[in-house]
């Protein structure tokens, strides 16, 4: 059980990997690798990575990894435990239902 007190249906469930830079969030559905060649050679090297919720908020990969645990999306857990990998959920066909309007959203959604 967590000790951190989430309101888990402000966030909604994790929807896919992304990364944010320069107030864009760079996403994919693949995970984390397919979004780094969405820039030119280390452009991303330094980005936050985390995860989208479906009501378009960004999550950090722990705050991403207790909202995973709460819905059932974990498929396997792969280390480390503390922190959620894109590897970890499981495929859903879930969508962002929401965009924030605070930043600017680059989508690679090949599958």
């Amino acid at each position: 059980m967590s000790e951190i007190d989430i309101d888990f249906e402000k966030y909604g469930k994790v929807v896919c990997a992304a990364l944010l830079h320069n107030n864009c969030i760079y996403t994919s559905y693949l995970g984390h690798y397919a979004i780094f060649p969405m820039e030119p050679i280390g452009v991303l090297r330094n980005a936050k990575q985390g995860f989208v919720t479906e009501n378009g908020f960004f999550v950090d990969r722990i705050l991403g990894l207790e909202i995973a645990k709460h819905y059932d999306q974990i498929e396997y857990k792969y280390p480390p435990l503390e922190s959620l990998n894109s590897e970890d959920l499981k495929k859903e066909n879930i969508r962002i239902l929401k965009m924030d309007k605070d930043y600017s959203y680059k989508v690679n959604d090949f599958k």
